[in-house]
């Protein structure tokens, strides 16, 4: 006896079921591999932060962030925290050039009696600082009230060289080149602190940050990586209908 079996193949449908399902899975993954990507791109630029700047503050090390791509997105976007007001400081880092000064800096400049001539101020490392690392407003507002600096005439302290709350005198004395700065002398005390310098000069950076080159340089080693894992996930899950 003689049996003949015949199968009669459906490559055609499955391969037609198999590309439906790749091409309604590419757009899932590659938002997830844009966003995965996206996200180890600014940790490692928060890594870099420290390397790049000595002892960085909480908003440097996280000035850069991503907006999330959607299902369809062909591209994710790195972007930059704004500034409360004035030209961001790490334009220059990324730049390089001068640094324009700062809203203390021009109070200062405008109003103070000074016959020396200075362009920017840099705290000394006497000078407090809180927890994010940035000096203490507290601390500067005292400084500007004491040598009448502040824009509002009524926040300026009516004894000179004192501010309107603590005891301590401060003061900028006729001293030029790098003795030139703000000093503080404690109450009941006679030594002295400084804690700003005065500068004369411009101040300018060589390009140091270089975000654009490195995230380039990160996104073409980490997308492929994340899009082959993005892929696999995609259709794990995937149903073929």
């Amino acid at each position: 006896m003689v049996m003949d079996f015949k199968f009669k193949s459906n490559a055609s449908v499955v391969n037609a079921k198999m590309s439906n399902m790749v091409a309604k899975q590419m757009p899932f993954a590659i938002s997830l591999a844009l966003n995965n990507t996206a996200k180890t791109m600014i940790a490692k630029n928060k890594q870099d932060m420290n390397k790049i700047f000595s002892r960085p503050v909480a908003f440097t090390r996280n000035a850069f962030f991503y907006k999330p791509a959607r299902k369809g997105d062909t591209s994710v976007m790195l972007r930059r925290k704004d500034m409360q007001r004035g030209k961001h400081y790490l334009e220059v880092q990324e730049d390089g050039g001068a640094r324009p000064q700062t809203g203390i800096e021009k109070a200062f400049q405008y109003r103070l009696p000074y016959a020396g001539v200075f362009k920017h101020m840099t705290p000394t490392s006497k000078f407090p600082r809180i927890k994010s690392g940035v000096i203490s407003p507290g601390e500067r507002n005292k400084i500007m009230s004491a040598m009448q600096v502040q824009q509002d005439p009524a926040a300026n302290s009516p004894k000179p060289g004192r501010p309107k709350r603590g005891k301590d005198v401060y003061f900028a004395p006729k001293s030029f080149g790098r003795k030139a700065g703000i000093y503080k002398r404690k109450q009941g005390s006679r030594s002295i602190q400084k804690m700003f310098n005065f500068i004369d000069r411009n101040i300018t950076y060589r390009p140091r940050l270089r975000f654009d080159d490195r995230m380039a340089m990160y996104g073409r080693t980490i997308y492929p990586k994340r899009l082959q894992s993005a892929m696999k996930r995609a259709l794990a899950t995937a149903k073929i209908r």
